[in-house]
Formats: structure tokens, C-alpha cells, sequence
């Protein structure tokens, strides 16, 4: 195994010397870490527990993806396209190339990693009463913390990258000649899977944050973040899928021929086994879960045994629950720049401005399901591009009958209406939370109206705006509020919620499953049921349902026809979370070939479709006013609102998929042994 054993301190993390700094490590000020050295940390409890406490910002922040977002956050569902953002849209329209381009993690987790290593070196136990002591038992977990965070930023750097350079040593951080070349893929993939191993096998992680009082669960939320035994068996079981997808496994050819200058080659030709792999750890992490209780989080209608989906798809994202593996505490309410803020309606309060433009794609509205469960291209499907109807809008407490909706928005199922904020649809709760005191208000999005184009670009450029993650009881100024005929009215409302920041949730993970299974045996029964317990807590019919009542039945069995149908789901359920860039790209179904449209017959992977509604048209309906009666607007006028408009003219070329290697990295090989990866340009000694 070729694994370096000398870590690039100069090369990866220029400038930090820990034999006499240890700001960055303990996350202190320069005064208290200019009195410290390396040998003084680990004699001390409070300061080896801050050491291995800054570890864990290597972790991605997936719900952070607004124009907040950066390289350790969620650009990701902006670039894939199912969100529309501006801080993304130079990133695809523009382009980029390894000198320049966006949200690379490589430096900042090669940080962490190195943290880690020290803390595994030399982290110990500390005699002392109290929070003075350090027990053997603690240091065990917190050493075992170490190697499941130490295995989680190798796999964010391959996810991204593939194969990098493999390090498991510490290095004189002045020696000016260290340099380094990457691990073959196979081999980080090893390593990876040797950490994960290591700490299920030493067992000395809690097994879950869930909690078991008599008949009553409760969670050690305060514990949330730190590593359990399920969630190592769950990155363990993601790792593998992605060893085992056409990117990871021979699918690229331009990358087998990439090699080291050692004529080491970085990328694998296909290998089976690796998808049998795959579903082995997905098998493992599934037992383990189910065995410790972990299910689908679902709400029930009030003294019934029957699910409501609305509440179902709502209140996942609210409250930790039995469906999460492992999440963070993150949130940002309070940031003007964050997701909460910019994906409010820009007129929705007096004070503070908002800043609407976090939004969704056409592409993501018209992916999600009808109410029967078929898709808006199947016939029989009761999808409809004109005219207006009546439409009960779930996310209202009262269920509120929305008026003249554009038909495209009716009859879908609940994760839509749980996640897109569409022309017409009223507001989560009224009266004084907003400009509209005295009623209802509703997001008008058309040419004029108050939610529609701001100053700036502060408005949701494609008429939609991401909806999915918000708690309906937020309002502003507000501690309570009486609303009229709502259940539990008057009510609390808040300004903030405390919501977990889902890492991975069952889910993800039944999907995961269903398509791995798809690869080894596309007659397997479990692919559908798996993808119908995904169908069935959202409130629409599974496909063996509809396969019995010959709605659909060109699915079951069908390869291709299932790869679709988890491809589809995947982006439904999923999306906004940061996983559908990488789903399409270890895919390779980016391009407008390989991602073709549904409504050719295709998946709906096509990275360089952007569009929505017209916002410079006009969205008035047959709506009247004392005797005046206003226009009606189709999508057969140029001028109307409701007419899909590209966005953007969206670039995609092929060594997209991989991300470069930062050029900056490159350079620093004096070697010239760190390689860049297929079809990049190869800048030598570039500035």
C-alpha cells in the first residue's frame, strides 16, 4: 500500500508551527497559544479537550447554503441546479479551472487530518479530580472520535477529488523538502474503511444518541455531534457506495489512464466486487439501525394510527428523531446572509429586510410527484399547464384554500407544497406577522407585485422560493397569536427554532440500498420496497402499489426504469441537503446526453438546464375588483408570468467531473509529484 508517512506540514497548512503556536489547534487567541507548546496541551485536560474538540470543524455544514456558504458548507445544491442562488451562478456559467475555482476543501481538511494525528499520537490520561482528570475510558472514546473524524474528512476530500494523498505520519515542519503524490483511489478507499473498521471493532463509541426510558425515547441531543457506532457504520456503508458507483469504478475513462510520475496508476478499472462490498456494509449499517430502533420519522392524525404526510415531511427536519443518524446543532436565524433570511418573501415583514433570493429551479418543481404518485410526463398523471384552481395549501394551520393557483401546483404530492414557496401560496401562519396585518399573506411573485423584483438582485429570480426546512410558527415581534379556528390557536411563534442539521438520515440510506441492489439484481423485491418506504411516509402511492393497480407498471424489474425512479426520488426527497452534486457526478449524469430530460424518456441529471417562471411577466388571473376584472394571463402570452424562462446558459464539460486539484497545491509540489486530475489542464509552476 502506498501511503505516505510523512505529513506536509509546509505544503498543506503553510506558516503553522505547533511546536510553538497553537492558535489554530485550540481555536484561541495568539496571546494564550504564543505561551503554549505542544508538550503543554496534552498535560493539561481543559486544553487536550479543546485540541480534540476543534477536530470536529472538519465536519461539512450542509445546511448552510446561502451566499454564506463556502467550502465547508452547501454550495453544492445551488451549483447542481435544483436551487437557484446568485453566489453560484459565476461558478456554472462562468466556469472555472484549478487556478481559480470556488469551495475547495483541500487545505482546511488537510488541517484537521493533521490535528487528528497529533491528538492519536499524543493525547493521554491526565491524574486529576473533576474537569482537572482525563480517565483512560475518556480518552479512548475521544481518541476513537479522532479516527471516525480523521476517516470523515479522507472521505469529503475523495467525494470530491478521488484520490489524494494518504498521510499517517507527522513531519518535521521545517524540512523544505517534503513533497507528496496521491494515494491511489483504491487505497484511500482502504484506508477509510480500515479507520471505520478499527472503531466498530473496538466498540468503545455509544451505539446511538437514542434513548430508551421505559416506553419513552428520548435523544442525548447534547451529544449530537459526537461520533456514535451507528453513524460509523453508516459513513462506512456511504463510502462503499460511492466505491462502488461508475465514477469511483472504471466508469471515466480518461481517468485510467492518469497516473503518478512513479507510473503509480490513481484511478481503478471496474470491479464487481465492489458493488457486493457495498451492499454488505449497507446490509450491516441497516441491521445495526433497525436494531437500535432507528426508522422513518412519521406523524400521525391526531388519536389515529394513521400517518399524515404533511406533518411527516415537516417535522423530520424540526426535531431530532429516530430517522437521524448523526447531526450538528447548526442554525443562523439571525444572519441576514443565511438560508432562513433569503428564503423569505422580500416584502413578507416591515423590519428586517429580507433578502429573497434563495430559490428553486423548474427543474426541481417539475420533479416532484403528482398526489397519485406518478410523475407530471406519465399519462393519466392529471398534471396540467393551464388554467387555475382552488388549492388547500398544508403548510397553513388552517389548511388555508388558496385561490387562483396556477394548475401547474395542484394535485402534488406533499413534499412539494413542504418545499417550494410558488406564486399564490399563502403563508404558514397571519395576522400582524407581516405588511398584510388585517389577513392572509401570499407569495406574488409576477411583474409589480410585492414579492416579485426587488432592488438589487434581493428576488427570487426563477418564481420560486426554497420553502422546505422553515418552521411555521416563525414570526417577528411576536410571542403568541391567536388565529382563528387553527388547532392549539392561540399559540406560541418564535423568531428562531432549534432545528438539527441532518448529516445522514435513514433515507438517504433505503435509497442508497435500492440502487446498489438495482446493480446486483434488478428483480430483487427489496429495490421497491425500499424506495416505497421512502414513497409511503411522503403520502404517495409506492410502486408496487401502482404496479397492482396498473397505473405504472413498466418500473418493477426494469434496470434502467428503476435507476430512473431512485434517481427521481433521490432529488425529491434530498433536495436542498447537498447530496444531488454529488449523486450526479458519480453517476455521470451531468451532461445533456447522459442527463436527459424526463420528458424524453431520460433521468434528470442535465446540469446545464436552469429555468423557471417568467418574472417579468405578468401573473394576474381572473380576479375581480368592484367592476373591473383583470386580464387573464396563459402561457400562451409573451407577457405572462407562467411561462418557463431559461436562467442561465449553464456550462458543463466533462473534467467537471472531478473537481481540480487547487493549482495553489500544485505549485507547491517541487517535485512536480502531485498530479492533477483527467482532462485539467496541466499548469506547471503557474502563480
Amino acid at each position: 500500500m502506498k501511503i505516505f508517512n510523512k505529513i506536509l506540514f509546509g505544503a498543506l497548512m503553510t506558516g503553522v508551527l505547533v511546536t510553538t503556536s497553537c492558535k489554530k489547534y485550540l481555536d484561541v487567541s495568539s496571546e494564550l497559544a504564543d505561551n503554549l507548546t505542544i508538550d503543554g496541551v496534552f498535560e493539561n485536560a481543559a486544553y487536550t479537550k479543546r485540541w480534540h474538540a476543534n477536530i470536529f470543524n472538519c465536519i461539512i455544514e450542509y445546511s448552510k447554503n446561502a451566499s454564506s456558504a463556502d467550502a465547508m458548507s452547501n454550495p453544492w445544491a445551488a451549483i447542481s441546479g435544483e436551487i437557484v442562488a446568485n453566489f453560484a451562478r459565476n461558478t456554472m456559467v462562468s466556469g472555472y479551472t484549478a487556478g481559480n475555482a470556488a469551495y475547495h476543501r483541500w487545505a482546511t481538511q488537510y488541517r484537521y487530518i493533521r490535528q487528528a494525528l497529533i491528538f492519536l499520537q499524543r493525547a493521554k490520561p491526565i491524574a486529576g479530580s473533576g474537569n482537572n482528570g482525563l480517565p483512560q475510558s475518556e480518552v479512548d472514546r475521544m481518541k476513537d472520535e479522532a479516527r471516525f473524524l480523521l476517516a470523515y474528512s479522507y472521505f469529503t476530500l475523495l467525494e470530491l477529488y478521488g484520490p489524494v494523498p494518504v498521510i499517517t505520519d507527522l513531519a518535521d515542519p521545517e524540512d523544505q523538502n517534503l513533497d507528496y503524490a496521491r494515494t491511489s483511489m483504491d487505497e484511500v478507499i482502504h484506508y477509510i474503511d480500515g479507520l471505520l473498521g478499527e472503531v466498530i471493532d473496538a466498540g468503545r463509541l455509544p451505539a446511538t444518541i437514542r434513548q430508551m426510558s421505559g416506553s419513552t425515547i428520548t435523544y442525548n441531543t447534547g451529544e449530537m455531534v459526537r461520533p456514535t457506532l451507528v453513524a460509523t457504520y453508516a459513513l462506512r456503508a456511504k463510502l462503499w457506495v460511492y466505491a462502488s458507483s461508475k465514477l469511483f469504478n472504471g466508469g471515466f475513462p480518461e481517468s485510467l489512464s492518469i497516473s503518478n510520475n512513479d507510473g503509480t496508476r490513481l484511478f481503478p478499472d471496474y470491479n464487481p466486487e465492489k458493488v457486493q462490498t457495498a451492499k454488505t456494509h449497507l446490509e450491516a449499517f441497516l441491521n445495526y439501525a433497525h436494531g437500535l430502533g432507528h426508522k422513518l420519522h412519521v406523524e400521525y392524525y391526531a388519536n389515529t394510527s394513521e400517518i399524515n404526510p404533511n406533518e411527516s415531511v415537516y417535522q423530520v427536519f424540526q426535531k431530532y428523531n429516530d430517522e437521524i443518524i448523526w447531526a450538528t446543532a447548526y442554525n443562523e436565524y439571525s444572519n441576514p446572509n443565511a438560508q432562513e433570511r433569503r428564503s423569505n418573501p422580500v416584502d413578507l415583514y416591515a423590519s428586517p429586510t429580507n433578502f429573497a433570493n434563495i430559490g428553486i429551479s423548474q427543474e426541481s418543481v417539475d420533479a416532484f410527484f403528482m398526489d397519485n404518485g406518478l410523475t407530471i410526463y406519465d399519462q393519466g398523471s392529471g398534471y396540467r399547464e393551464n388554467g387555475f384552481a382552488t388549492v388547500n395549501n398544508p403548510t397553513h394551520v388552517n389548511n388555508h384554500a388558496d385561490q387562483n393557483i396556477f394548475n401547474m401546483y395542484a394535485n402534488r404530492e406533499p413534499r412539494f407544497y413542504a418545499t417550494v414557496g410558488y406564486n399564490g401560496k399563502s403563508w404558514h401562519i397571519h395576522a400582524n406577522e407581516h405588511n398584510n396585518a388585517n389577513g392572509t399573506y401570499y407569495q406574488w411573485y409576477g411583474r409589480g407585485k410585492p414579492s416579485g423584483i426587488a432592488g438589487g438582485e434581493n428576488w427570487p429570480r426563477a418564481g420560486y422560493l426554497l420553502y422546505k426546512f422553515k418552521h411555521r410558527r416563525i414570526a417577528q415581534g411576536l410571542t403568541s397569536i391567536a388565529v382563528p379556528g387553527a388547532p392549539g390557536s392561540p399559540f406560541t411563534v418564535y423568531t428562531s427554532w432549534s432545528r438539527p442539521s441532518i448529516l445522514f438520515r435513514l433515507a438517504d440510506f433505503y435509497l442508497y440500498y435500492a440502487e446498489v441492489l438495482n446493480e446486483i439484481n434488478p428483480g430483487d423485491p427489496k429495490i421497491v420496497e425500499y424506495i416505497d418506504r421512502v414513497r409511503s411516509r411522503a403520502g404517495i402511492p409506492g410502486y408496487a402499489e401502482m404496479h397492482g393497480n396498473g397505473t405504472k407498471t413498466n418500473v418493477i424489474g426494469n434496470k434502467d426504469a428503476q435507476f430512473k425512479a431512485i434517481v427521481q426520488e433521490r432529488h425529491v426527497e434530498l433536495l436542498g441537503e447537498g447530496q444531488r452534486w454529488f449523486d450526479m457526478r458519480r453517476w455521470m449524469i451531468c451532461d445533456p446526453v447522459a442527463g436527459n430530460q424526463p420528458d424524453k424518456g431520460g433521468v434528470d441529471g442535465d446540469i446545464t438546464r436552469m429555468s423557471g417562471m417568467n418574472m417579468n411577466g405578468f401573473d394576474n388571473v381572473a380576479m375581480t375588483f368592484g367592476n373591473v376584472t383583470t386580464t387573464v394571463k396563459t402561457l400562451s402570452d409573451p407577457d405572462s408570468f407562467f411561462k418557463r424562462t431559461k436562467l442561465e446558459e449553464r456550462r458543463w464539460v466533462k473534467e467537471y467531473y472531478w473537481y481540480p486539484v487547487p493549482q495553489n497545491e500544485i505549485n507547491k509540489s517541487k517535485g512536480n509529484l502531485l498530479v492533477q486530475n483527467p482532462l485539467w489542464p496541466v499548469v506547471v509552476g503557474a502563480q
